[in-house]
């Protein structure tokens, strides 16, 4: 849709609206330095077909898999947006060389599963959007935290609204992203509903909501600290080799946050890495010491428009045939610890891989033709029905 035309309805727009189903949340005004970061020009980066060459697993089977989790034995993890837990063991006779089984192993509940890691006592801690932090304790799911608790040094008592992403230290505690204060609500326009997730993400770019916080949770007291405050859009998270920093993704920003642990920073806020060509997702760490993001979507020219508040107040209103489309694109890069990039793979039309939310690394046990060491990276998606795998030389 034309941007012209956008403006020229906005223009119409002289009442402020709320957002659809959601009385309480309004448009909000951008600050300068949000509204310029919309229209800045992004960090330049050769264009290749690197994940054309992946390979996609699962296919119509697994749908919307945020990430994948790799367990010791080589087998894999996978929740579906419908909230069922999916096992897949590594067979060299499947197809893909991993054998899917043929049916969910647990359910976890209402709600749409995000992030999720193993903890070191083997249980699945899961960032549900709807229920707040998780655990799979075997068959039975536990409530870690739905609300920040009464002794937070910051917004004690608030609740967990759309719980995202997550990873964990050394020393046990989880440190999570509530995204934003805008709920997940459920998609009843479809033949199999689930909580859409991404419609919650856009009213969130739209309203500029910049409500997004970065977590922790201590195991040994079970309270919930909010750590960090005011991301629009908080995402993917890592915790840094070293465990001195976290890194997090502020999505609508196009940067990568970090959140200093340890050292004379401690308790402060500064970025790793921004100016990204895309808009990142999941982060997680790699096996010397950088990261590795994800990011599902590119960046176009509606964002320059988005500035204007009145175009994004009109823009949740608009009928899904006059809304603009999200181009397939598949895209991730590896950072380092200290913020350079140091690969960058993509498939520039995504007619291959598309819509990459997060990636897990293991080291396999072999060696290329030159002795190089072979990471495979496995992907997992937000949108499509299948998650993938490449390899690459470390």
């Amino acid at each position: 849709l034309p941007l012209l035309i956008l403006a020229a309805a906005a223009s119409f727009a002289r009442w402020q609206p709320a957002l659809p189903g959601l009385p309480s949340h309004r448009v909000h005004s951008l600050e300068k330095e949000s509204s310029d970061r919309l229209a800045e020009v992004p960090v330049s980066l050769q264009g290749n077909e690197a994940l054309r060459k992946a390979t996609n697993l699962f296919r119509g089977a697994i749908q919307g898999s945020e990430t994948v989790a790799v367990e010791e034995d080589g087998s894999l993890l996978m929740l579906d947006k419908y909230n069922y837990v999916w096992h897949a063991s590594a067979d060299a006779a499947a197809p893909g060389g991993y054998r899917l089984a043929d049916r969910p192993i647990n359910y976890l509940g209402t709600g749409r599963p995000l992030g999720f890691k193993k903890d070191a006592q083997g249980n699945l801690i899961v960032c549900n959007s709807n229920q707040g932090l998780i655990k799979l304790q075997g068959s039975v799911v536990v409530l870690l935290s739905a609300r920040v608790s009464d002794d937070s040094p910051i917004e004690p008592g608030s609740h967990i609204t759309y719980a995202n992403d997550l990873d964990i230290s050394k020393d046990g505690t989880i440190y999570f992203t509530d995204s934003h204060d805008i709920p997940v609500l459920q998609n009843w326009g479809t033949a199999r509903p689930w909580f859409d997730t991404f419609t919650s993400y856009l009213f969130g770019l739209y309203s500029g909501s910049k409500t997004g916080r970065l977590l922790a949770y201590y195991p040994n007291n079970r309270t919930t600290h909010v750590l960090a405050k005011g991301l629009w859009y908080a995402n993917g998270v890592a915790v840094s080799a070293d465990g001195s920093f976290v890194a997090v993704a502020e999505t609508n920003q196009f940067r990568i946050l970090r959140y200093w642990l340890k050292g004379p920073m401690a308790g402060s806020v500064d970025t790793l890495i921004d100016r990204l060509p895309g808009f990142p997702d999941g982060v997680s760490r790699a096996s010397d010491g950088g990261f590795w993001v994800a990011m599902p979507g590119r960046r176009t020219g509606l964002l320059k428009a988005l500035r204007i508040k009145s175009i994004r107040s009109i823009l949740p209103w608009l009928p899904a045939w006059l809304k603009p489309k999200v181009s397939p694109w598949g895209a991730l890069m590896k950072v380092s610890s200290n913020g350079q990039i140091k690969k960058f793979l993509e498939d520039p039309t995504g007619q291959h891989v598309a819509f990459v939310s997060a990636i897990e690394e293991e080291r396999l046990d072999k060696l290329d033709q030159q002795g190089n060491t072979i990471l495979r990276l496995f992907l997992g998606n937000i949108v499509q029905d299948y998650v993938s795998y490449l390899d690459i030389t470390a």
